[in-house]
């Protein structure tokens, strides 16, 4: 199942965030990943297993050769030194580290939105996320077909 939605939600005041039970239960793990995410100031939260088969590809590749690049050793420096095992609480929140709390410019007893990825979710300064939003002038449609596009290699 998909993770989807959008959700408005606060971090108290220990830096723990109620994750809403529609996205854990699509999770279907007691556990994800926090990492820094990949399009800006936001914390990445993904299902373990989603994220060792992601990631060991992308920093070894196939044939385990990647170690020799220096590009898949600076994503491993920025990307996944900064990643933490969580678990979910009883009342399905998460603690949220200090360091991404900072990267993602996020801080105690603030807002949130936290939006269904797919196979992952973002947490997002709602400031930080309107921006990216109004950066971004392309319409669906238009990102749609360019998609389609590198899916069929054109």
């Amino acid at each position: 199942m998909l993770l989807t939605g959008e959700y408005i939600n606060k971090v108290d005041d220990k830096g723990r965030l109620m994750i809403p039970s529609k996205l854990r239960s699509a999770l279907s793990s007691s556990q994800v990943v926090a990492s820094k995410g990949l399009d800006g100031s936001c914390i990445a939260l993904f299902p373990p297993d989603f994220f060792d088969k992601t990631f060991s590809f992308a920093i070894s590749g196939d044939d385990g050769m990647q170690i020799f690049s220096p590009e898949a050793r600076m994503f491993t420096r920025r990307f996944l030194s900064s990643s933490q095992s969580l678990d979910f609480d009883s009342s399905g929140r998460v603690n949220l580290p200090q360091s991404l709390r900072t990267y993602a410019g996020i801080d105690l007893r603030s807002e949130v939105t936290i939006l269904g990825m797919g196979k992952y979710i973002e947490i997002w300064n709602p400031e930080k996320y309107n921006e990216l939003l109004a950066a971004d002038d392309v319409s669906i449609s238009d990102l749609g077909e360019a998609l389609a596009k590198n899916k069929r290699g054109v």
